[in-house]
């Protein structure tokens, strides 16, 4: 896997701005398929998104952290208070810090190799967990401090919850077209 300090600032932009827009339909899927489920503000029982956030910040750690905090961006202001800068501008920051301050963890706490070589099953499980709770008690902090949400630990527990299933969703669809990609390969280079 190559360095991101190896990739050129071209392609480097590229990449944001094609995270952003899968980013941003992930949102908007997201929304389609599961807004009736949605517990607070903010807070869905199912959010694919947050698999987004964690396998772009997993793959490309500060690229994908920028992509997401510009996708944040874009869908803050354009779904929410457009008024509402700082509530904005951090919310934005808390989704890119998240899975990023996550992935650090687990490479310091859980020995995650930082290319991601050696990642089992079990890995990819504390890794989900431990980001979908840590992002989840980092944004219920905020909102309940802005207002915007009156049960801080109901909060918490059901993005928690939505964030580990959008992750675990996510990964696993991941995983399902990395060997559908590799059988398709064996099958058609072998011939």
């Amino acid at each position: 896997m190559q360095s991101q300090e190896k990739i050129s600032l071209h392609t480097q932009t590229v990449l944001v701005l094609v995270c952003s827009i899968a980013y941003f339909y992930a949102y908007q899927l997201n929304l389609y398929w599961f807004d009736w489920f949605e517990f607070s503000y903010g807070t869905n029982w199912v959010y694919l998104p947050s698999g987004l956030r964690l396998l772009l910040v997993l793959v490309l750690p500060e690229t994908g952290a920028l992509a997401i905090a510009a996708a944040s961006l874009y869908i803050n202001y354009s779904t929410g208070s457009p008024d509402a800068h700082v509530f904005n501008i951090v919310t934005s920051a808390l989704s890119a810090a998240a899975p990023y301050v996550s992935r650090l963890i687990a490479i310091h706490f859980l020995n995650l190799s930082s290319e991601l070589s050696g990642l089992t099953s079990a890995g990819f499980f504390k890794i989900s967990v431990m980001f979908a709770l840590f992002s989840a008690t980092v944004h219920q902090i905020w909102f309940y401090w802005q207002g915007v949400t009156d049960h801080w630990l109901e909060s918490t527990f059901a993005m928690g919850m939505g964030d580990w299933l959008g992750t675990v969703l996510v990964l696993a669809f991941a995983s399902l077209m990395i060997k559908g990609y590799k059988f398709m390969a064996d099958t058609f280079v072998s011939r």
